[in-house]
């Protein structure tokens, strides 16, 4: 009796903490799951996620629309403050508001989202421009657009046609107007300060201190160039010819600019004049146009190549072995600090 009353007892104790043990492994298991779920940030899903490349997108597109450019700074910023901010207040998904965490997310974005994409743009956008110099002109493309850009300044105060005649006299005057502003150029670039260089770098229409570094005799040729076929330009549409340079598109362009000056009494008698002047500056800014665009495309293929090295290289390298150390550190410190005048005020009450 006693052997098979053992017997009945064993199957009975086994199977209790066979049940027993199940259920514990499917508590662990949920657990488990639960561990294993990857916190999903909400501010990294799309299209959210796009505002913080806005700013890259406005660098990029500077050249050819400045105000837009400008523009797209702002979306981005705002999307980094309330990064900065939700890193600073949530741990993933608690509650935990830390300053060290908000401080290295801040770090991560002025550095990873700012200014070294940023400065990828501008680099990718000046290698582009300086492949310019390797052209019979010598002169980067952005050098080439100001000098356009000048020419166009010093037309508008004077008409052509007074100069027709005497395009030696339009150069000279033109020759040392440019000559004492590069000279301008050269001693306000050697004073300006390196942080105004940069926002003029990302924010500026103009970069006239193009012209302070190319070499003078190059200037003047380049320029002396588009003078002579401004003025083969303006012959031939004063002779009602369509110049070589112009497409169709252009073309049809002046003959409309012909009509509706005729038609305005204010330049009846100057319209052809005033049609050929205007017609002329509307080439020499599609000229500058196609400058912009390359470096613009420039711009962006370096973004492109640069935006995921910078990323990891910012997380990986800055952030964990620089930023995180030195900020655990500090820290640290100031808790241990706060630690003992709280221990030493308690002390002396």
């Amino acid at each position: 009796m006693e052997n098979f009353k053992l017997i009945r007892i064993a199957p009975y104790s086994f199977t209790g903490q066979t049940q027993e043990k199940t259920v514990d492994k499917k508590t662990e298991n949920k657990d488990k799951n639960k561990d294993n779920k990857k916190y999903s940030d909400p501010l990294m899903h799309w299209p959210t996620r796009g505002l913080a490349y806005s700013n890259e997108l406005g660098a990029a597109i500077s050249e050819v629309a400045p105000k837009l450019g400008t523009l797209l700074w702002f979306p981005a910023m705002l999307y980094f403050g309330a990064d900065i901010y939700d890193k600073y207040k949530n741990k993933k998904t608690s509650y935990d508001p830390n300053a060290q965490r908000g401080l290295e997310q801040a770090i991560f974005q002025l550095l990873a989202s700012v200014i070294l994409p940023t400065g990828a743009v501008i680099a990718g956008q000046k290698g582009v421009s300086l492949f310019g110099t390797a052209g019979k002109d010598g002169l980067s493309l952005q050098s080439q657009e100001e000098i356009i850009n000048f020419i166009q300044e010093f037309s508008n105060r004077r008409h052509l046609g007074k100069y027709k005649d005497n395009i030696d006299s339009f150069k000279n005057h033109f020759t040392e107007s440019i000559t004492t502003n590069r000279e301008k150029l050269i001693r306000e670039t050697k004073i300006k300060n390196p942080i105004r260089l940069i926002i003029d770098g990302i924010f500026g229409r103009r970069h006239p201190e193009s012209l302070a570094l190319s070499k003078k005799d190059r200037v003047l040729q380049y320029a002396n160039k588009n003078i002579d076929e401004m003025f083969n330009i303006y012959s031939d549409l004063i002779e009602n010819k369509k110049p070589k340079q112009f497409s169709e598109k252009l073309w049809k362009k002046f003959g409309k600019l012909k009509e509706k000056f005729a038609k305005d009494p204010d330049y009846k008698e100057t319209y052809l004049r005033d049609a050929a002047e205007d017609i002329i500056k509307k080439y020499q800014k599609n000229k500058i146009m196609n400058a912009k665009i390359m470096k613009t495309i420039g711009g962006f293929v370096a973004l492109g190549l640069a935006i995921k090295p910078i990323d990891n290289f910012v997380e990986n390298v800055i952030i964990k072995k620089v930023v995180q150390p030195n900020l655990e550190t500090m820290f640290a410190h100031n808790q241990v600090k706060k630690y003992k005048e709280k221990t030493i005020g308690a002390t002396n009450k």
